[in-house]
């Protein structure tokens, strides 16, 4: 994927792509908001969604500036299944568990984009990746609270799983995208 993501304008579409991600994720949490009743986790989700818009919004930038127009961007099916899974969930427990896998795969990706990053694509991925990690430590410490059974912990292992496998299903649609 490295090599893949070194050829011209392959940043600039993973710039594309995430600025769509993330403005599903400011969508689909914020139409949940309301329903979390626990005010510490209301506060932690807003901050998440208004962390992800303003991402949005760096990436949409950066984008434009190296030539794409992100908002023209479709995702191919397997990409909008990970925002469709999201939509299935009825609870912030469940919606906590998938965002939790979902941002552990997420910083993985910040971080191969960070190795082939020219200077200023760089800074907007260093700054994007240290609220990733910080959103990772609030989930962390969300579950270390919440799951004080195993059937709890199971649950999340799952939605984990679920997380995980679409991921990896994406990753050779993502490699002839970024290949073009």
């Amino acid at each position: 994927m490295k090599k893949i993501l070194s050829k011209d304008n392959a940043l600039a579409k993973v710039f594309t792509r995430h600025t769509y991600g993330m403005l599903s994720w400011v969508d689909l949490f914020g139409s949940k908001l309301k329903y979390i009743t626990n005010l510490n986790m209301k506060l932690t989700t807003a901050r998440i969604i208004a962390d992800n818009a303003r991402h949005a919004m760096l990436f949409s930038d950066r984008a434009k500036e190296m030539g794409e127009t992100p908002e023209t961007y479709k995702p191919p099916d397997i990409g909008q299944k990970i925002y469709d899974i999201l939509e299935t969930f009825d609870n912030p427990f469940d919606d906590y568990a998938y965002a939790w896998g979902s941002l552990i795969h997420f910083s993985e990706l910040l971080d191969l984009y960070m190795s082939v990053a020219d200077t200023k694509s760089m800074q907007i991925l260093k700054e994007v990746s240290s609220d990733v990690k910080f959103h990772l430590s609030l989930l962390e410490q969300y579950f270390e609270n919440e799951t004080d059974s195993e059937k709890k912990k199971k649950r999340v292992e799952e939605i984990r799983g679920i997380a995980d496998k679409i991921y990896a299903d994406r990753e050779d649609e993502e490699r002839r995208w970024y290949d073009l």
